[in-house]
């Protein structure tokens, strides 16, 4: 078993929801999502359990709250044109999404919180910019929300089995590009 890092424990009342948030994704990363709990966050955060729950009411919250503290770290572009803007917030969702162990999957259990919703407005708005038609328009965002999660949980999965070749970000770009190529073609027969 992995040893807990140990947090020096905090003075009464000095824990607030940023301390709490900061140590919450400390140790999704260290650990995996899987193994995060309130007592192991209790002892990263250096406090009590009973502490925590004052700030986050159960597990499914402590979920949101991860998922809050991720998804806050990407990107949106704001320049460019839309192909550009949506490589570029792919592929930096793509390095912060791999950077916690597990995610991928919790994203799909709990999809509505409000960081994910903003995210997903955020990438239906730049795909929105190609033209595509409505009746292509959500399975190309589905094909590319599969995508970006599929290849963050198989990075994820194959580190765990100690895979010598884990795919790299170049791997998820050129995926993305293959959508795009194909996201393309579509718009351009579509004219």
């Amino acid at each position: 078993m992995e040893k807990m890092a140990s947090a020096p424990v905090l003075r009464y009342g000095a824990l607030d929801r940023a301390h709490l948030t900061k140590h919450l994704l400390q140790l999704a990363t260290r650990v995996g999502v899987s193994r995060v709990t309130m007592r192991e966050l209790a002892a990263e955060a250096g406090t009590a359990a009973s502490s925590v729950y004052y700030h986050v009411r159960d597990k499914r919250e402590l979920l949101d709250l991860l998922i809050e503290s991720v998804l806050a770290q990407i990107e949106v572009p704001q320049e460019g044109g839309w192909e550009a803007r949506l490589v570029e917030l792919y592929m930096n969702a793509w390095k912060v999404l791999v950077a916690v162990p597990g995610i991928a999957v919790l994203l799909q259990e709990h999809p509505h919180t409000f960081a994910a919703t903003e995210m997903d407005r955020a990438t239906r708005g730049i795909l929105r910019e190609s033209g595509l038609r409505k009746q292509h328009f959500d399975a190309a965002h589905a094909t590319l929300y599969i995508h970006l999660l599929g290849s963050v949980q198989l990075a994820h999965n194959l580190h765990a089995g100690a895979a010598a070749h884990r795919p790299s970000d170049t791997t998820f770009a050129y995926g993305l590009r293959l959508i795009l190529a194909g996201l393309l073609q579509e718009i351009g027969e579509e004219s």
